[in-house]
């Protein structure tokens, strides 16, 4: 297989669906079954610096969904807390942990996860999300491309875990793919700064619209 000698590749079996879909349950966001989970954050909690702008209480704008809520908190340091609520539905409250980080003029949350691998193993990692808040209180987000970033790791760009579906039939290498980024933040936010956002991440989710503090 051409590439990098040095990535790992996991074929030939399901990986177990941990890695579900960034705010899975919020209808108001559409997003394909393919996810990259990246072990380390674009930059250390640490160091990042807060947005308030993104405090406060949206809505999404998708018709399908537009009753469901949600609000950023502000926590300690740059972290915050996003609760997602579904009224008149049956799905319990959802809540995430995230900070922001900012390469160039671009600003991204990481977004803390865990969950089980096939095996039942522990797994902790974040989804990196590309976003952008417009003068109107548009917030739009945009995720990491699994694609993108099963080629990155193939060609030695950056270590990483492809996992492809066992059950998808197609056997191109961008049928079905979930990707685990293993290098560091320093040098993903390197590669992402280098390329072209439309290149890196996906098709943007529905928006959603502030509507309160």
């Amino acid at each position: 297989m051409p590439g990098n000698p040095n990535a790992s590749y996991i074929y030939n079996y399901p990986v177990k669906k941990f890695l579900l879909p960034l705010f899975a349950c919020a209808a108001s966001f559409l997003l394909s079954s393919c996810m990259t989970l990246s072990e380390n954050p674009l930059s250390p909690a640490e160091t990042a610096r807060p947005d308030s702008r993104l405090a406060g209480t949206w809505v999404g704008k998708n018709e399908d969904a537009p009753d469901d809520v949600f609000r950023f908190t502000q926590g300690k340091g740059a972290w915050m807390r996003l609760t997602i609520t579904h009224p008149d539905k049956k799905e319990k409250l959802e809540s995430y942990d995230l900070f922001p980080s900012i390469i160039g003029k671009r600003t991204f949350l990481n977004v803390r996860t865990s969950g089980k691998d096939e095996r039942g193993r522990t797994v902790k990692g974040y989804y990196i999300v590309r976003y952008s808040i417009s003068s109107s209180h548009v917030l739009t987000m945009w995720p990491l491309s699994s694609d993108a970033m099963a080629d990155a790791v193939r060609e030695g760009k950056l270590k990483g875990i492809v996992h492809r579906n066992n059950d998808i039939l197609d056997d191109s290498p961008h049928s079905d793919v979930d990707v685990t980024l293993q290098d560091s933040g320093a040098n993903l936010s390197r590669f992402i700064q280098s390329h072209d956002s439309d290149d890196v991440f996906g098709d943007k989710m529905n928006p959603l619209k502030r509507v309160g503090d």
